[in-house]
């Protein structure tokens, strides 16, 4: 009985078939991507250098924030220039979805691109006076009109999609300015007897009958309330039936973050 020969079909260094291959990488060998990239990727995955494997997907990060970039661009240009009429159609909405058929794109994927450029071209000349670039900043660009009408200092705006991190720049861009000012920062509450103290000022008198637990459940309320103030946020009142149902919220308030 003879033994079955595996043949090698993939390119790269590696001339003996490796494991990788046999499991996943075959199922991409009729997937054809520009640049060598996926020889890169397959390189770094056979190697199962950690490292290595982030650097190529970093390249390939790279390229397509680039290319989105470029699908940007034309898709204002098509729309700002009403090119979109020369092709028979009377709306760039309806034009986009004619794009997206041929793009194979989703239409929101579109929009984020066009809007990223918009962005960049309506407000180059703040944003370069920063020393914003594009590239790893760009998604930034999602959120800078909300940014300018939430807060009043232009410059500041600017200055912050160009420095802070994508988080950071978001978390900052939607805080509306109706919000609660946050406190100043190290405010501290005490109980003394029968008066609670915020940074040393007498702000509620209890009487001696009530309870010390109660008492230090009011302080701790007021503790988390302020806390809630200071980091940006509002504090909301909701009634649980037990920490399942606190966990719960937790987590749908971060999926709900997340998606934004």
């Amino acid at each position: 009985m003879k033994n079955a020969v595996i043949k090698n079909e993939f390119d790269g260094p590696l001339s003996q078939i490796d494991r990788l291959d046999r499991k996943y990488l075959r199922f991409m060998r009729d997937y054809e991507t520009p640049g060598g990239v996926q020889t890169t990727v397959f390189e770094a995955l056979r190697s199962k250098d950690i490292e290595q494997i982030e650097s190529s997907l970093v390249d390939v990060a790279n390229n397509m924030r680039s290319n989105l970039l470029l699908i940007g661009m034309s898709c204002l240009v098509i729309e700002r220039e009403n090119l979109y009429q020369k092709a028979g159609f009377r709306s760039y909405l309806e034009y986009s979805a004619s794009l997206f058929e041929k793009l194979e794109l989703a239409p929101q994927t579109l929009s984020d691109a066009k809007n990223i450029m918009a962005a960049y071209v309506d407000h180059y000349k703040g944003l370069s006076k920063h020393g914003f670039k594009l590239g790893r900043n760009a998604h930034k660009l999602r959120f800078l009109e909300e940014a300018l009408q939430n807060h009043t200092d232009a410059n500041e705006v600017y200055n912050r999609a160009a420095n802070a991190t994508f988080r950071e720049f978001v978390d900052w861009a939607r805080r509306s300015p109706s919000a609660l000012p946050p406190p100043e920062p190290g405010v501290t509450i005490k109980i003394e007897g029968d008066k609670i103290f915020i940074d040393g000022k007498n702000i509620l008198n209890i009487p001696d009958s009530v309870p010390v637990k109660v008492k230090e459940s009011v302080a701790r309320d007021l503790a988390e309330t302020f806390r809630i103030r200071a980091s940006g946020n509002e504090p909301f009142i909701v009634e649980t039936y037990g920490r399942g149902e606190r966990r719960a919220i937790d987590s749908f308030l971060k999926k709900y973050r997340a998606k934004k």
